[in-house]
């Protein structure tokens, strides 16, 4: 519906701002208003008086960076829908983010489309959204961290179609993709999902990918 999102970008590169915002607006009629600042304190302001449902940040700026402004952002406004969009993709910087208040992290390599749908995706209440990269570079941590793994105690507690839910968040699929994945309705994934956050002992959907990615489950369940 037009006129319904409001997004403010945050980003010290004006360049690349201003052509994030044309882009916006050009391929969704359900952007209303972009708006934009260049560091942390100005977004803060901003969100005051903008009231977005959705902040686009950069994670290195002058002054106050992207990870305090997300902190501050969410602390007082804990509505607003705050997603990472930067170059640095580290583990350290991730987890800040999402530890701050952040529902995403993507790279801004990510397309005009794949960035829209994101939005979207976080502005109905999809949960953690990370771009792809991110997703493997977790695995690949994992990978190391795990030479001599063994299954997890907390993986025989599930169900087979809590498993194949659970596979499908750590590759970063959306409530969505999974639904039409495994052929059942929105809720019914967010029943699923909501039974795993309490069986892992988790209060997020970071939390439970990172558990999923550690343990590997992709070779011990496989396409059971």
């Amino acid at each position: 519906m037009k006129g319904r999102l409001r997004i403010l970008l945050v980003d010290d590169q004006k360049l690349f701002v201003e052509s994030l915002r044309q882009a916006l607006r050009t391929f969704s009629a359900d952007v209303d208003e972009v708006a934009i600042a260049y560091d942390g304190a100005a977004a803060v302001k901003v969100v005051e008086g903008f009231h977005p449902q959705v902040v686009l940040m950069d994670v290195h700026m002058p002054g106050m960076g992207g990870i305090e402004a997300t902190r501050l952002i969410h602390s007082r406004w804990p509505d607003v829908k705050i997603v990472m969009l930067t170059t640095f993709g580290y583990d350290d910087y991730v987890r800040s983010a999402l530890d701050g208040g952040a529902v995403g992290y993507l790279l801004k390599d990510i397309s005009p489309e794949e960035l829209l749908q994101a939005v979207k995706t976080i502005e109905g209440g999809g949960g953690v959204i990370l771009s792809r990269e991110i997703i493997s570079q977790l695995s690949g941590t994992a990978s190391i961290r795990a030479a001599a793994r063994e299954t997890p105690k907390w993986l025989a507690g599930l169900t087979n179609k809590e498993r194949k839910v659970l596979l499908l968040v750590s590759k970063g699929f959306s409530n969505e993709e999974i639904a039409d994945r495994l052929y059942l309705g929105n809720q019914t994934v967010r029943n699923y999902i909501s039974s795993l956050y309490s069986k892992l002992g988790v209060d997020n959907r970071f939390e439970a990918m990172r558990m999923a990615i550690e343990a590997q489950i992709n070779d011990l369940i496989g396409d059971e």
